[in-house]
């Protein structure tokens, strides 16, 4: 398999945030001040850029349906190994957060188009928008108050997080049918073309791989739900619902990204099994990078 510009770009940038994280020449804030110029400026730009002129298509609900599905069995499957194995709640908690939310905006939009190219963008935001962020900002929130003590969102604070999220709005924004100016064009291509490397950047520079020997069952567990079970789980239900093989190769690659870092903070945030859920986001990332590529090659030919 020949690694592509994109793809070489992905790890390139991966490492040097890790390098740099070493390196004491960045101050410790510096994936955060990344991170909110990524979700509130180069985010949305590529969101306005990937959706310009997606024609809706009954076959796009697939990618919209296809994480609340796998949500709900990553519930039941969680449920049962808790049952089976005696976990604590916050090892629940850890998982249910780590193993429904994946990757699919800083790691998922780069390795889509890396791996299937640009034409498979607009299919990953959808999954991503309408998917992994409402899951995001609904079922991310119910887990941490009935497992971190936090306080129940209530509906109205769940409907005016998502619609204030400044990618939500770019979303609905792009799916507008008008013709942009060229400058306005040119603008969105420069930002978007921006948020690979500094997402990656961030993403590298946060990476941490911690000593798990105590939560070695449900890491395993955890990272073999997220990175197995759930895309294969998706390419079923692409396949069953008829979806072309742009769809199902996009279903099911988004499906298999790793923990989102987002989940991570809120699980490490709540006090459920923190570690757990950096090496959750740590080994899920670095598995990933091997694991997707491959995965894109199967999917994308079957």
């Amino acid at each position: 398999m020949t690694l592509s510009p994109a793809m070489f770009l992905v790890i390139v940038m991966l490492t040097l945030g890790k390098v740099f994280a070493h390196s004491s020449r960045l101050p410790q804030n510096t994936p955060e001040v990344i991170n909110r110029l990524v979700i509130w400026l180069l985010l949305p730009a590529l969101v306005l850029k990937a959706v310009h002129g997606l024609q809706f298509r009954a076959e796009l609900l697939v990618l919209a349906i296809t994480p609340w599905l796998l949500a709900l069995l990553t519930v039941l499957m969680v449920f049962l190994l808790a049952r089976l194995f005696a976990w604590r709640r916050e090892v629940i908690g850890c998982l249910l957060l780590c193993v429904a939310l994946g990757n699919t905006a800083f790691l998922g939009y780069p390795m889509v188009e890396a791996t299937l190219g640009h034409d498979a963008l607009a299919y990953a935001v959808v999954y991503d928008q309408l998917g992994s962020f409402i899951l995001l900002s609904s079922f991310g929130l119910i887990v941490v108050a009935l497992y971190g003590g936090a306080t129940r969102p209530s509906v109205l604070m769940v409907i005016r997080k998502i619609l204030t999220f400044p990618s939500f709005a770019a979303l609905l924004i792009g799916l507008m049918p008008w013709q942009r100016p060229a400058l306005i064009e040119g603008l969105i291509e420069t930002l978007a073309g921006m948020l690979v490397p500094m997402a990656m950047f961030a993403v590298g520079f946060q990476l941490k791989l911690v000593p798990s020997r105590a939560y070695a069952a449900p890491l395993a567990a955890g990272l073999g739900l997220k990175l197995l079970i759930l895309p294969a789980v998706a390419y079923a239900i692409a396949t069953v619902a008829g979806a072309d093989a742009m769809i199902r190769a996009v279903n099911t690659l988004q499906s298999a990204m790793p923990a989102m870092i987002t989940a991570g903070a809120l699980a490490t945030d709540a006090k459920l099994a923190p570690e757990l859920a950096a090496a959750l986001v740590g080994y899920g990332i670095l598995i990933a990078v091997l694991w997707l590529p491959l995965l894109a090659s199967w999917v994308g030919t079957v």
